[in-house]
């Protein structure tokens, strides 16, 4: 099985400090948000923390957003962003569509709203 993991999983993964292991996809958008989030949240060191290990990880792909995938994103924003799905979620979206996954790993119910299934 393969999933698409959004900032929403990782960072609730991340605070709680649980083991997890899985073989799935996100994009470098997700990533960023991630430690976006993370710094913003004081959590600087968890930051470093997430992004040197992220890279490392065999059983993740990251998907790096090119100007055919972004302007895909954007598209999909218009149809989805009045929900509340961000640019970032429209990009997990469209790469999801792509690489056809249908299974997405988030707290974050926009997915759902956009026809994918939520695992948590």
């Amino acid at each position: 099985m393969q999933a698409s993991i959004d900032t929403s999983y990782f960072f609730a993964r991340l605070v709680k400090r649980d083991p997890w292991q899985l073989a799935a996809v996100t994009s470098s958008l997700v990533i960023n948000e991630t430690v976006s989030l993370l710094q913003a949240r004081n959590m600087f060191s968890a930051a470093l923390t997430f992004l040197r290990g992220i890279r490392s990880r065999p059983d993740l792909r990251i998907v790096y957003v090119d100007a055919v995938l972004q302007a895909e994103a954007w598209d999909l924003f218009g149809r989805w962003g009045a929900t509340g799905a961000t640019v970032v979620d429209c990009a997990s979206f469209a790469i999801m569509r792509g690489l056809s996954i249908r299974k997405a790993f988030t707290f974050d119910e926009h997915f759902a709203a956009a026809g994918f299934e939520i695992l948590r």
